[in-house]
């Protein structure tokens, strides 16, 4: 009777070592004040995409604005048209003010295609600046003086080859109200 007494209990200490091995080996859910869905932020670090560290502004609706590209000594900067905050990705659909003035040696800035609006200001500090590469096919709102303390007339700017010329000369006709005096065509 005492054999059989000791068998049932290291039957169950090893049924309990087993099943509680199991439980603290699967996944832990999701903290309920981590949230997967988009949230209304200013001035957060994005997670690093495409080597640019990068602060941004996001919006419930699951859009970004590029606030800053952190200070880099690079010459292309390619901005990514999403961006990871928290675990979640956010859109990239504007550039705001002096978002690229930590960028002193850049000469080219490639654009998104989720690009819809460039602020006042935006490229103020990129004084090496020559070429920004548009990807978009529709003509984007460029705020007046977002090239302000840039030569534009030894720029240009190159958009999709892809673009009608409809949305080529609406553009055209933004980028002059902003105050750019620099080329623009088509890509090849």
């Amino acid at each position: 009777m005492i054999k059989a007494v000791k068998k049932a209990l290291v039957c169950a200490l090893t049924a309990a070592l087993t099943f509680g091995t199991l439980a603290s080996a699967a996944p832990t859910p999701t903290s309920p004040t981590q949230s997967v869905e988009p949230q209304r932020q200013t001035n957060v670090i994005a997670e690093q995409s495409n080597g640019i560290s990068s602060t941004v502004d996001t919006k419930t609706d699951g859009t970004a604005k590029l606030a800053a590209v952190e200070e880099t000594s690079k010459k292309t900067i390619t901005i990514s048209s999403k961006v990871t905050v928290n675990g979640v990705k956010y859109s990239v659909t504007e550039i705001d003010a002096n978002a690229f003035e930590n960028c002193k040696n850049a000469t080219k800035v490639s654009l998104p295609s989720t690009i819809t609006k460039i602020n006042a200001n935006a490229f103020t500090g990129a004084k090496k600046l020559k070429t920004i590469v548009l990807s978009g096919t529709k003509a984007i709102t460029v705020e007046k003086g977002a090239f302000k303390g840039i030569n534009t007339k030894k720029m240009t700017i190159k958009v999709s080859k892809k673009m009608s010329n409809k949305q080529f000369k609406k553009f055209k006709k933004n980028l002059r109200k902003a105050g750019y005096k620099g080329k623009l065509k088509r890509k090849k």
